[in-house]
């Protein structure tokens, strides 16, 4: 962790990974974590990730995409994340579900340059970095097997099965990139062997 600053974590992971589940099982080990997912955080946030995210039927340029997301993400990084870990604002940490790294993987495999999205994201973060990534891994067939049963799907999540393997090959280019705080947890797994490696990294890390 870096030093004089309150930890920092982030939940990553493709469309029916298990992410969300895992998610809220870590909640109950992180007492007094302030926990925001992505989109969202804030109410700006919140409003453009309706926007953006949950109409199946609006037509959005990728392009479009990755700016809306950046805006929520630059709210929610710098009215609560940054207050929070810096200590201006209460909190013994922040876990975040999902960060730029889902904008990489999503709106890169809609095609947008990777390097404006690494621009654009550096922008709207402060070039801010997690001190560990819990990554949470599954074969796309798998997992839309698993989101098929869902009932919360999002224009992303009815996208082919192509797509969905473009998306799980740029998040295990991320973990390549980031081998220091990058952790892959296998989410073929039972979700209670899921939940106990999560938080076997989490103590490796010094979290719990």
């Amino acid at each position: 962790m870096k030093e004089n600053r309150k930890p920092f974590v982030v939940a990553e992971g493709g469309s029916g990974v298990g992410k969300t589940t895992a998610v809220e099982g870590i909640k109950k080990e992180l007492e007094g974590w302030k926990f925001f997912r992505e989109p969202g955080g804030t109410e700006f946030g919140e409003a453009m990730r309706e926007a953006v995210q949950q109409h199946n039927d609006w037509e959005i340029d990728p392009m479009a995409s990755l700016f809306g997301y950046s805006a929520a993400r630059a709210n929610l990084i710098n009215m609560e994340v940054i207050p929070i870990l810096e200590g201006s604002k209460p909190g013994r940490g922040v876990f975040l579900d999902r960060y730029w790294f889902s904008t990489f993987a999503y709106q890169g495999s809609e095609r947008v340059d990777r390097e404006i999205i690494l621009a654009v994201s550096k922008m709207a973060t402060n070039g801010l970095l997690p001190d560990l990534v819990l990554h949470f891994d599954l074969l796309p067939e798998l997992a839309m097997q698993r989101k098929s049963c869902c009932s919360d799907t999002d224009r992303y999540d009815v996208k082919e099965l192509e797509f969905h393997k473009r998306v799980r090959e740029a998040y295990l280019e991320l973990a390549e990139n980031f081998p220091d705080f990058w952790r892959v947890i296998d989410a073929s797994q039972s979700k209670e062997k899921v939940l106990i490696d999560s938080l076997s990294v989490l103590k490796e890390f010094g979290m719990i």
